[in-house]
């Protein structure tokens, strides 16, 4: 039987840089998930108190719940991830 001629090349250029099941690419997207939620419900709050006139009543409880609601699903990612992580070594 033969064997196939290597092709360094071509395998370099097609081998992905970054493992998808890496911890460092399943980390890394967290804080900018909780920073993103924590901004858009700030966002959406301050325009509510330009539309309704009124000072800072909906940038203060949007930012709240957005804060909030940030960490209770960076809670829940790092379970999960952390699950996955223990079911492996298993």
């Amino acid at each position: 039987m033969e064997e196939k001629p290597k092709k360094p090349l071509v395998d370099f250029l097609t081998k992905p840089l970054l493992k998808t099941d890496s911890k460092f690419v399943q980390y890394s997207g967290l804080g900018v998930q909780l920073s993103g939620t924590i901004l858009i419900f700030l966002f959406i709050g301050i325009w509510l108190d330009k539309q309704f006139e009124t000072k800072f009543i909906f940038t203060l409880i949007l930012t709240f719940v957005g804060f909030f609601g940030g960490f209770y699903s960076f809670y829940l990612t790092i379970k999960n991830l952390t699950e996955e992580e223990k079911k492996k070594k298993l």
